[in-house]
């Protein structure tokens, strides 16, 4: 499924970044600036970057970025 991922730091941003190459997951959207990527990723993906890497702030999954 196609989801965003909302960063709220540039650490954790490239963070989200690395974890999804790393998985094949396909990138579709990229914007540091405004700290949104977005792929095709599954639910169970989504878990386990939650359980994997450490973020210094909350991110935020949902099917339109935040900004």
């Amino acid at each position: 499924m196609k989801l965003y991922i909302d960063a709220f730091s540039y650490d954790d941003y490239d963070k989200v970044v690395k974890f999804l190459l790393a998985h094949d997951v396909e990138i579709t959207h990229r914007d540091k600036v405004k700290m949104c990527v977005g792929g095709e990723i599954t639910k169970e993906l989504i878990e386990l970057m939650k359980t994997e890497v450490e973020f210094e702030d909350p991110i935020s999954f949902g099917p339109t970025p935040l900004l």
